[in-house]
């Protein structure tokens, strides 16, 4: 009988068991009314505050913006001033001593400027052109730039991050160009141009490519070759612009306005580019092509920027100063206002 009790006392103790883990399981691992503790987390917007109104002195010349906005350029009595367009203060770059600062540029993608200096009292003196980091206030030399002429002018400065190379255009009084290119290690060659005088150069982002436009017959040639970019039964093209994908953006002259538009590779057949027709024809001023290769068209008298492709529509109001990445600058009572793209 006593093997028969031990076997009773253990079906109950397993029995006791197995109740106690089914209970845990049923009241507590498996429970529907568990308590959910949620924290909400905020996006952090610091980043995505909105540029305030930059008061622009009257007597202030060539204001320019960052790529992105948030600084704003200008000259003023032959100071370069830059404005932090979140806050509205405002910095002074200072020339060297005996020099004044004649051109300022923005690099297309980061916050950094181009700047270029001469002696104030030397029509015949040299150009120097500086890099200059906002966000480290630091003035770097780049290269001094010889020039045998007198009052030379720095007409454009265009700069590719991709390939490190840095072309820049300077005219003699206007009646002759010279351009220069630097390489990252710093080494300046001067490139022999078709036409004596260039108007409008834009570069090929991810080649080390020119496009530039003669002044006086409207020719667009590239570096590299001797022939003009050609397209069937058009006689004169100015350039527009170029965008990130490589693609070059001409436009048709006619009675010095633009009635199409034309884009394509340089490495493409131009039989093969495509074409915008635009409904009026306008000033190649009007014309801007964005980086994603966006073209808009430009109504000084109504205030609006179209899209030519969608035929979206961005109002201001003043005068458009220029595009950046995500909208345009208008000047409105000695205020530079940001404007979002539609």
């Amino acid at each position: 009988m006593k093997w028969l009790k031990r076997i009773i006392v253990w079906i109950i103790v397993s029995l006791s068991l197995q109740c106690i883990g089914l209970f845990y399981l049923n009241n507590y691992y498996l429970s529907t009314d568990s308590k959910v503790v949620t924290k909400k987390v905020v996006e952090d917007n610091s980043d995505k505050l909105k540029n305030i109104d930059i008061k622009i002195p009257e007597n202030s010349e060539n204001v320019l913006a960052s790529y992105d906005a948030k600084y704003l350029s200008y000259n003023q009595a032959n100071k370069l001033k830059i404005v932090n367009c979140r806050d509205g203060k405002v910095k002074s770059v200072e020339a060297e001593d005996g020099s004044e600062i004649t051109f300022s540029e923005w690099l297309p993608d980061r916050n950094r400027m181009l700047l270029v200096e001469k002696k104030s009292d030397d029509e015949a003196s040299n150009l120097v052109l500086y890099s200059y980091d906002v966000l480290k206030e630091e003035k770097l030399k780049v290269k001094d730039l010889a020039w045998g002429g007198t009052k030379p002018v720095v007409e454009d400065i265009q700069l590719s991050t991709l390939t490190g190379i840095t072309y820049i255009n300077v005219s003699n009084n206007g009646n002759k160009s010279k351009i220069y290119r630097i390489d990252r290690m710093g080494d300046i060659t001067k490139i022999n141009t078709i036409p004596n005088i260039v108007s409008n150069i834009a570069l090929v982002h991810h080649e080390d490519k020119l496009v530039y436009e003669g002044l006086i017959y409207n020719k667009i040639y590239v570096t590299g070759s001797q022939e003009s970019i050609n397209i069937d039964g058009v006689d004169k093209l100015t350039l527009i612009g170029t965008d990130d994908d490589d693609n070059v953006y001409v436009g048709e002259l006619k009675d010095n306005l633009v009635s199409k538009i034309y884009y394509g590779k340089t490495t493409e057949n131009t039989q093969q580019w495509k074409v915008f027709n635009l409904k009026n024809p306008v000033a190649k001023d009007d014309l801007f092509v964005s980086c994603t290769g966006k073209v808009y068209q430009n109504d000084a008298l109504k205030g609006v920027l179209t899209e030519i492709s969608s035929g979206t529509q961005t109002s201001y109001s003043g005068k458009l100063s220029q595009l950046y990445t995500k909208g345009l600058v208008a000047i409105s009572n000695s205020k530079a206002k940001f404007v979002p793209f539609k």
